[in-house]
């Protein structure tokens, strides 16, 4: 059950972010930042959620490595985010100024 509610999570996150990419024109960049990213947020979570639930537990337990894979796995999603996602959301937001 838990798993068919994180695949939910992430097809509701990709419908949001493609029905955003479509409108993204008529709101101001502020709000297509802070909504961009709570988007993220609920794949990551769904992302996150579907692998954790995905292991038996029995051999995360055992995993040592299990929590720093899931904290690169997230660096790698926001990476993608912040440098290749954000950027055509907002063509004028500068990362750095």
């Amino acid at each position: 059950m838990a798993r068919r509610i994180y695949r939910i999570l992430i097809v509701i996150s990709l419908a949001l972010g493609y029905h955003l990419f479509t409108i993204k024109n008529t709101h101001t960049k502020t709000y297509v930042v802070i909504i961009s990213s709570l988007i993220f947020m609920l794949l990551s979570i769904g992302i996150h959620g579907l692998i954790a639930h995905s292991l038996k537990p029995d051999v995360k337990g055992d995993i040592i490595l299990y929590p720093i894979l899931m904290g690169a796995l997230w660096a790698v999603l926001f990476f993608l985010f912040v440098f290749f996602i954000l950027p055509v959301y907002c063509p004028d937001f500068h990362l750095f100024k």
